[in-house]
Formats: structure tokens, sequence, C-alpha cells
């Protein structure tokens, strides 16, 4: 196997584990705006509003401000933690052995996503309404990556590989951009002390991360106390999920080479012959069991505790948390709209996404081609980078978070649901328009080769 194939194993892994899931995002988001705009409405709005809490030796758990959390915020401060935990651990792995491992390798990805979030911020700036409004300036500068790489595998004989992988990487360093910004802007009313608690509790794990601990248990425990400090301190509880994950250790106790050896040993000590066929009723001697549970113990050490916890609560989040994210936030109301009344809000969202997120992915990374006289990959071209960079501005998962984080729904619940309808809007827009344009561009490079090859 080549060298290039085993550096695009993770992206080829991570695009098939995202797409499937893609599908059931956007039912989850339909059944939202179709019972938010049904007589079912007030059912709606009351699950929102059920209380969650757990009290724990007197602790209440899932406790907010001196009140239980709502379902709402309950989805959006604890679920989505794990969501942001698993991008961590891809984070950590793209940081450690992919495409952000070195410096000649992320640069231009990183450059791209760099354009890509400030150039949607700008954009939102100039239309959006001045105050308070404001705040949701961040909400246009994420990409999905589940929505974005379903389109592109839809599209996958027309764009290269280079280009999936770049909008992969690119994808990732949003993220990256995405969660400082949380960090920086959207925490309020820091308790010095718990985030200090918080912040030496990820220490803790860092060193012994750095040390060979590799239980998936202790870290999960300690997911759960920085995220409790983190609660406490003010600092939005998903950064807890990425600082925890950034902690754990890549390594392994049993190399491949070992677990292969000790494959092979156990094969030969096991008995040969064929005692019961697959289905019927078997029996194993004390010894035989032993050895099976070896290697089973050995097979998981195998595995460094990123990617292991990865595989574990990937489809978790994917199949159960984002849905249930989708289906809590994306619940507009669109009776409460009157043409009149709805201010430039929607329209800043709207076009920092379709218009501001390509341009600035497509004019960042030419321009450093350029500078910087980067070679093109293979089936890559102008034309081609700036159709892929329109997909850019399907922005659902991350920018339907940040708009819950930018706009309060007891204080602001207008400028929230028109923020979510400009990211409706948007997204849907940039996925029509960037699989429009990636196919006419494909095929008419196709045509033009054929040509060129009479």
């Amino acid at each position: 196997m080549s060298q290039s194939s085993g550096i695009l194993r993770p992206v080829r892994r991570f695009t098939i584990r995202k797409v499937d899931s893609s599908v059931v995002l956007f039912l989850a988001t339909i059944v939202a705006l179709i019972v938010a705009n049904s007589p079912l409405r007030e059912l709606y709005h009351t699950l929102l509003a059920i209380p969650i809490n757990l009290n724990v030796l007197g602790l209440d758990i899932f406790q907010a401000h001196g009140e239980p959390m709502s379902f709402l915020v309950f989805a959006n401060d604890v679920l989505m933690v794990f969501f942001f935990f698993v991008v961590g651990l891809d984070i950590k792995q793209q940081l450690l052995v992919g495409e952000l491992s070195s410096v000649k390798k992320a640069m231009m990805p990183v450059v791209g996503a760099i354009g890509g979030m400030i150039m949607p911020i700008i954009l939102f700036w100039l239309i959006a309404p001045a105050g308070d409004a404001s705040r949701g300036a961040a909400i246009p500068m994420a990409t999905d990556i589940a929505f974005v790489l379903a389109v592109l595998m839809l599209l996958k004989d027309h764009v290269p590989v280079s280009l999936r992988v770049f909008m992969t990487t690119l994808a990732v360093a949003d993220d990256i951009g995405g969660i400082i910004v949380i960090a920086l802007f959207y925490s309020t009313g820091i308790n010095l002390l718990m985030l200090g608690l918080g912040l030496a509790v990820v220490a803790i794990l860092a060193l012994l991360g750095r040390a060979g601990v590799r239980h998936i248990g202790l870290y999960m425990i300690g997911l759960f106390v920085v995220w409790f400090f983190f609660l406490q301190s003010g600092i939005h509880t998903t950064i807890a999920g990425v600082m925890v994950a950034l902690a754990m250790p890549m390594t392994t106790s049993v190399s491949r080479h070992q677990l292969g050896s000790l494959a092979g040993a156990i094969s030969k000590m096991l008995p040969t012959e064929e005692s019961a066929k697959k289905g019927q009723t078997t029996h194993l001697e004390g010894a035989d069991i032993a050895m099976i549970n070896s290697l089973r113990h050995a097979a998981a050490s195998a595995i460094p505790p990123v990617q292991r916890l990865e595989h574990a609560l990937t489809g978790w989040v994917n199949y159960l948390i984002l849905p249930v994210f989708a289906f809590v936030n994306a619940g507009i109301d669109f009776s409460t709209f009157s043409m009149g009344d709805i201010s430039t809000l929607p329209f800043a969202v709207m076009l920092g996404l379709f218009i501001g997120k390509p341009m600035g992915i497509f004019l960042f990374t030419y321009v450093y081609i350029l500078l910087t006289q980067h070679k093109w990959s293979d089936g890559v071209y102008p034309a081609m980078l700036f159709a892929v960079s329109i997909l850019g501005g399907i922005g659902f998962t991350v920018s339907m978070f940040i708009a819950s984080l930018s706009y309060d729904v007891h204080l602001h619940l207008d400028w929230l649901s028109e923020a979510k309808l400009g990211i409706l809007t948007g997204s849907l827009i940039s996925g029509i328009v960037g699989y429009i344009t990636v196919l006419a561009v494909g095929n008419r490079h196709q045509r033009r080769k054929a040509k060129q090859a009479n």
C-alpha cells in the first residue's frame, strides 16, 4: 500500500463514519420544523421546558444558575459536551498523526479555514442590526462537516480525493476556531476557584496520559469532574470535552507486532480439531478461556485510548446526541414571523454562510497558493476549489450551537429564531448551489479533457 493511501485512510474512515448520520440529522431537523408549526407546538415547547435534575448525596448535578436545567439546556450544555469531546478526540489525532501534524501539510487548509471564519464575521457585522445582535457574529463562521462530506460523497466522481481531504482538514481547523471563540466570547461570570479546580483536573489527566495511564474509565470520570467544575465556573461546559480529549494519550501498551506474535502463539496452543460448528453448543477449557481473554485484553491495549473512545462514542453522538440537539434547537415557529418585523439578522447569517464563507475559503486559499507557489494537486483547479468552497457554507450543527449561546431564549427569542432561520436558509442554499456548481464545473472539466484527448 502506498504512503499516500496510508495518510488518507483516517480521512476515508472519517467520511464513511459521518455521512450516513447526516440523513438522521436532517430528518430530526425536518421533524422539529413540522412539529413546531403544527397543533403539537405547545407540546413541543413543554418538552423543551421539562426540568432535568439529578441529586447525588445532596448535590444537584444538573443545576445551572441555581435552577434545574430544562431539557433544552440539558441538550446544549450536557449532551453536546460529548459531541465536542469526540471533536477533541479527532483534533488530537489530526494534530499528532493527521493532516495537522506538520506545518507544511496543515498550512493550506488552515489558511482557508481562517478566511472562512473572518469573511462571514465581517459580512455579518456589515448587515446585522447594531447592539446586542452583534453577539451572533460567530454564527456563520462554522462548517458542518457531516453535511459537507455527505454532498461530496454524492459528487465523488467529480471531486478529487485531495479536495475532500482539504475540506475535511479545513473543517477540523474550523472546529478549533469555533472552540476558541466559544471559550473566549461565550463564557460569563467567571468563578476563578471553580475554573482553577477544573484546569487542575485537566492538568492531572494530561500528566497521567504522559505517564502512560490508558484506562478510559478514568478519563470519563475526569470528563465528568471537569464538566461539573466548568459548569460552576462560567466557562462553557463544551470546552471541558475538548480539553479532556486533548489530555488523553495516543500511545499503546501493546504494539501491533506484539499483538500479532501473541495471536500466533495462542492459535498454536488452542485445540486444532473442530469440536462444534458455528451456532452449536460448545465447551471451552479454563486454560483456553484464559488464553482467549488475554488476547482480547491485548487487542484492546493495542488501540490508543483516543481511538477506542472515539469508536465507542461516535455512534451515540451521530445517531442520538446530534439528532436530539437538532430536534430541540431547529423547531422554528414560522407563525411568529411577519416580513415587516424581521430584522436584517437572518440575512446577515444567511449571507455570511452563503457568500462570506466560500469567499473567505477560496480567496485566502488561492492567495496562499499564489504567494507560496504551492503546487496544485492532481484534479484540483481554481474553478473546482471555488465550487467546493461553496459547500463550506453548510454550517448547521455548530452554527445552531453558537446561536443558542449568542441569544438567550428568554431575553432574545426573536433574535434566536431569526438566527436559526438564517442558518437553515444559508445552509440549504449553500448545499444546493454548491452541489449544482461542483457538478457543472466537474462535467465541464471532463468534457474539456475528453476534447483535448481527441
